[in-house]
Formats: structure tokens, sequence, C-alpha cells
């Protein structure tokens, strides 16, 4: 592992309104833990990340404090941050805050994860780091195995999609600071918005590399996928 200063910023700025719960879903519980407390806690028993960066809506920076952070004594030191008024806002927001942190920003590695994939593995946060420092940018990925179908606005099927280069995007997206950096700076000059980081890096056209992800890498976003969080904790993946 190359030796470089690696900060994981994890995005909690949501408001979960597909999971139909009273509660925002990064802090619902799985066995009794928060979701967004397993996350850190991947990340904080991981050996090749050096600091966390946690993005969390305004309103909730002292319930954060005293309900997600102060009662799992995590070893790494935890910045709280506040959320934008989108994602990739919260996401600049802990970019800015990592680059007051950094000593070289393109000695420095970021990933940036979503607060509800608790499931994210050491291997991968190793292979994400690792793919970033020799590439720029890393994408985390699962094939597609469906077969998929594009359907016209009457509801008809117009055409079955070709698959072979199709896949699924994860997180934690990985990136030098100085390339991710350069991209949001592009991303604000040109008035664009992108659905993840790494498309704010193609948009900047920063090349990026794919690696592997995994199926038990999920996002918690519905109540069925609560469900299936539940099953993968009873697997003790």
């Amino acid at each position: 592992m190359s030796q470089t200063q690696n900060f994981v910023i994890i995005v909690a700025a949501g408001k979960g309104i597909r999971m139909g719960a009273d509660v925002k879903k990064q802090y619902l519980c799985l066995d009794k833990i928060p979701i967004l407390a397993r996350t850190i806690t991947a990340f904080d028993r991981c050996d090749f990340i050096n600091e966390i960066v946690l993005v969390v809506p305004a309103e909730d920076l002292t319930y954060c404090r005293e309900t997600i952070i102060d009662p799992y004594s995590f070893v790494k030191k935890i910045h709280m941050v506040e959320g934008g008024q989108q994602r990739q806002d919260s996401v600049y927001n802990g970019l800015k805050t990592v680059a007051d942190k950094v000593i070289s920003p393109n000695e420095s590695i970021v990933l940036i994860h979503d607060g509800v994939r608790p499931f994210v593995s050491p291997g991968m946060i190793e292979n994400c780091i690792e793919t970033a420092v020799k590439h720029g940018a890393c994408l985390p990925v699962i094939s597609v195995s469906d077969t998929l179908k594009r359907v016209d606005k009457d509801g008809h099927v117009s055409a079955t999609i070709e698959r072979r280069y199709l896949y699924c995007a994860q997180t934690p997206q990985t990136f030098r600071l100085s390339v991710i950096q350069a991209a949001f700076e592009y991303a604000e000059r040109s008035g664009f918005t992108g659905t993840d980081d790494a498309s704010l890096a193609e948009h900047s056209g920063h090349p990026v590399v794919i690696c592997e992800g995994s199926k038990f890498n999920i996002k918690l976003t519905t109540p069925e996928d609560l469900a299936l969080g539940e099953f993968f904790l009873g697997m003790d993946i």
C-alpha cells in the first residue's frame, strides 16, 4: 500500500424519503445499532483509513454527536461537516474540510461513501485506494446480470440493451484529492450536476477506472433493503 494520507467522506445528509420511516434512514437500526454507526465502524476499523469526515444535515449535528459518535468509542478522528442543499454540495463541503487537513493534495486519497452502505469490506476499501493511487480515480462496480429493456413513453418495450459493458456503480468512489478537487471546481464553473462523484471526474476529462464491487455492498434505501441488511447480519459477512 502506497504511503498516502487516506480520508473517507461519509455522506449522510439525505432525508431518506423512500424508506417511509419516521426517522431518516441513516439513523434506523440494524440489530439495535444505527446504520450510520455501522458504516462509520467499517472505516474506523480499517487500517488504510487515517481520518473520517462525516457530512450530516446541519440540524442533526448535535444528534449525530450524541447518538451516533459518542456511544461507540470510535478510534479514528471524526470531523463533522454540515451538508448542503444537494448531495453534490454536501460532498463538496466534505472535500473542503479534507483539503484543510492534508499536506499534499496529490499525495492524498479521498474515498466518498454513502452513509447507508454499512457492508463495505476492508478488502474493497484497500482495492479502491490502490486503484486510485495508480490511476487517480476509481469506481467500484458490479456487473449487470438482468436483461435490460428500453421502454417508450407509452410503456412499450422498444429495445433490448446489450449489457456486456454495463455496470452498477457503488461507493466508496475513490480519488486523488487533487483530481476530485479539480473536478468539483470545474463542475461549479460549468454549472454541471452529476449523479455521482465519478461523473464529475468524467465531466472534467479525467478517466475513471473501475474495480470490483460486491453484491453485499448494498445501499439501504427501502424497507426491503433493510430486511436484506438484517439477513446479511445473520450471515456474518
